[in-house]
């Protein structure tokens, strides 16, 4: 294994980790914009310290099992001579597109390993290069989550019990969003910027609010899934806010997730079908 830091010239490597062969041909569609999206804001984020830690190994002419997609071969997934495991993205805390405030620390945006190399070593070893190179700022930072499951399926995405393996120590929570930090020497933790509640429950039309940025592409999917049912609602108002500047982030203490009625239901990216249990709770109210 190896671990190699993305430069202009092979971004694709992360494509295709972001849209990994598990992404069926309809939903990938969707994303096309939201990919598109990605690869400029990262071409622009590089000159502020974006950095991307791909992990790849020499391709094999061998079977593998790849969840939701079934047998492949190993040599299948070769991008330019290499295998993409997985990938880690992280850039001074000051320009996290999330709702925090932090100083001396770099902050992982976010690390995903593809389903054949779970449990391989490829977290650990991508997560002790990203440590390695916080060292300098004097400490590092990450968004996880505890307990929760991303759009209602069996996907742990940045547990919080992995990294505490780590020593990262929690200094803050919003919901199952938990704020950690590794002191390397700086002793400057960050925390959360929580948003600012409004009371709409009097409003005779549901006011639905999305909020994305264009740091990952399933914001995308999450839209169109969305707004799709929306548009079969006669009393629901749908409006999409992107959040690629972080002082507007700062402002409404959220980067993606939903809010309803100016009440957040999720911070984070949820199915509809999590979303359209919480439009039901809040109809009850408003009856």
């Amino acid at each position: 294994m190896e671990i190699q830091t993305i430069i202009e010239d092979n971004l694709d490597l992360i494509c295709a980790v972001c849209l990994d062969p598990s992404v069926d041909k309809e939903t990938r569609n969707l994303m096309e914009n939201g990919m598109n999206d990605r690869m400029s804001w990262i071409k622009e984020m590089r000159s502020k310290g974006l950095e991307i830690l791909v992990a790849l190994e020499q391709p094999r002419n061998e079977k593998i099992h790849y969840k939701w997609v079934g047998k492949m071969l190993h040599s299948d997934l070769s991008i330019h001579g290499k295998v993409p495991m997985g990938l880690l993205e992280y850039l001074p805390i000051e320009y996290a597109l999330e709702p925090i405030e932090g100083e001396n620390s770099l902050f992982i945006n976010c690390m995903w390993v593809l389903p054949p190399f779970w449990h391989s070593g490829v977290g650990t070893t991508l997560l002790e290069s990203f440590i390695e190179r916080a060292e300098h700022y004097g400490g590092a930072s990450v968004i996880v989550y505890d307990g929760d499951k991303w759009f209602d399926t069996s996907i742990e995405y940045m547990p919080l019990s992995f990294f505490k393996k780590f020593k990262f120590k929690e200094v803050d929570r919003d919901g199952s969003r938990v704020l950690l930090y590794l002191d390397l020497g700086s002793s400057s933790p960050p925390k959360f910027i929580f948003p600012q509640l409004k009371d709409f429950y009097k409003l005779k039309k549901l006011k639905l609010d999305i909020f994305y940025n264009s740091q990952c592409p399933w914001s995308k999917y999450m839209i169109n899934s969305v707004k799709n049912q929306v548009e079969k609602m006669s009393m629901i108002d749908f409006n999409v806010i992107k959040t690629d500047n972080s002082d507007l982030i700062k402002d409404l203490g959220i980067s993606r997730g939903v809010f309803l009625n100016g009440k957040p239901i999720t911070n984070r990216m949820a199915s509809w079908e999590e979303i359209k249990l919480e439009i039901e709770k809040f109809q009850k109210v408003l009856q």
